[in-house]
């Protein structure tokens, strides 16, 4: 070892030690790059009972962070870019499986990616980032026994909007990285819903405990225990028509060789722009639940959006609505929230053009030969259905058998 001065306890010629900072809030970005260089220090020092650094580190972190305390500041450390160019459309599935409570793990490596993607789908849900004080333990929610409703609202204020419409949802065991000493808690009945991360195989393997969806962040495979809770979240063809768009907004912007650095400085595209968008979202399906529970109160059975001939309930998919309403987190937020909610947030799917059944065949074909890895070799296919979907289905037909010929060649 190269240690200047050795403790009793430093037995072998390598040391693992880690430097540890408890935090209430999310502040993994604010801390890392502090954390790293004071970590780099203290090794270099080659004496660890010298522990000053450490302590002033202490002083200097906790006065410097209180000053940044606000919603950009928690954001630091997360990419909403970066988490839809690895998931595409099946970003808007996470949200989703998260909406309605199932049971989510992250696997892979490296640790500091895993927890990133997960953070990163955390913040789509709006101020739920700044609000996990109730997630660490299924005996910390104290929000579920909070039914008041706000009594004001200020739409020039956005936390006064949030409030006003029950946001954020939150009423899940969030655990971005999963200690061993926590697996069996799965296994027992009383087990909340839960956002969980790990690197371990192990805790894959629990049989017993395994969760609705299994997410490989190093395969890029979802696994879904039961084949229900998958067709809950199969998105519906303006979902995939939305996704289309951002996918294509981020893949404008996307540099490979520096992710951090988008080859535009646009906001269109940028992480403020993405949390926008899913925030609009999650704020119009909650306003489409309020307005069909409206009108099956009043005895009506028109259910097209205020305003439009869409039917915004099927455009967010009856299943999935249906199953957010048998969770706890609906409970809380119908209880929370006015019945009247949708004259503050129109009830509709933000999908700006109602997709055709020809397009969305394509959209489907094209996100089919992305997730098989073979765009590459049916590009000129793939252009042809591209090209065949202005045409017609017949067009179509044509560019699917080109398809089809490509890949068995």
């Amino acid at each position: 070892s190269d240690l200047i001065e050795k403790d009793a306890d430093v037995s072998r010629s390598t040391v693992q030690k880690a430097v540890v900072v408890l935090a209430s809030k999310p502040l993994f970005g604010l801390i890392r790059d502090r954390l790293c260089v004071v970590t780099n220090a203290l090794f270099n020092q080659r004496d660890f009972r010298d522990t000053h650094i450490l302590i002033d580190f202490a002083t200097m972190l906790e006065g410097s962070i209180k000053t940044q305390l606000t919603e950009s500041g928690i954001y630091m450390g997360t990419s909403v870019t970066l988490l839809i160019h690895k998931f595409r459309q099946r970003t808007l599935v996470l949200l989703k499986l998260l909406m309605i409570q199932r049971k989510i793990m992250f696997f892979g490596h490296p640790v500091e990616r895993l927890c990133t993607y997960q953070y990163s789908l955390v913040s789509l849900i709006p101020n739920l980032l700044l609000a996990l004080e109730d997630t660490a333990s299924p005996n910390l929610d104290r929000r579920s026994k909070d039914t008041s409703k706000p009594t004001e609202l200020r739409t020039s204020d956005r936390n006064s909007l949030m409030r006003y419409l029950g946001l954020p949802l939150n009423d899940s065991f969030f655990q971005p990285y999963l200690p061993l000493q926590q697996v069996d808690m799965l296994k027992t009945q009383s087990c909340p819903p839960s956002f969980l991360g790990t690197t371990n195989s192990i805790v894959t393997q629990q049989r017993d405990s395994l969760p609705d969806v299994l997410i490989n962040i190093e395969t890029n495979t979802f696994e879904f225990k039961d084949p229900k809770v998958e067709r809950l979240v199969t998105l519906t063809p303006a979902d995939r028509k939305w996704m289309d768009d951002i996918v294509r907004d981020v893949n404008d912007g996307w540099n490979d060789s520096d992710p951090s650095r988008p080859l535009t400085m646009e906001f269109k595209g940028s992480d403020d722009y993405l949390r926008a968008k899913f925030e609009d979202y999650v704020c119009s399906a909650l306003a489409s639940v309020k307005y069909a529970d409206y009108l099956i109160a009043t005895g009506k059975t028109d259910l097209g959006a205020v305003g439009t001939n869409e039917n915004c309930v099927e455009n967010f998919g009856e299943a999935w609505m249906a199953a957010f309403r048998q969770t706890n987190a609906y409970t809380v937020w119908n209880q929370q929230t006015d019945p009247a909610l949708f004259d503050i947030c129109e009830p509709r799917h933000p999908c700006e053009s109602k997709p055709t059944v020809i397009s969305d065949i394509g959209l489907r074909l094209a996100e089919g030969l992305h997730e098989l890895k073979v765009a590459e070799t049916v590009a000129p296919a793939r252009e042809a259905i591209s090209n065949a979907i202005s045409v017609g289905s017949t067009g179509l037909f044509r560019a699917f058998e080109g398809v089809r010929s490509e890949v068995a060649a």
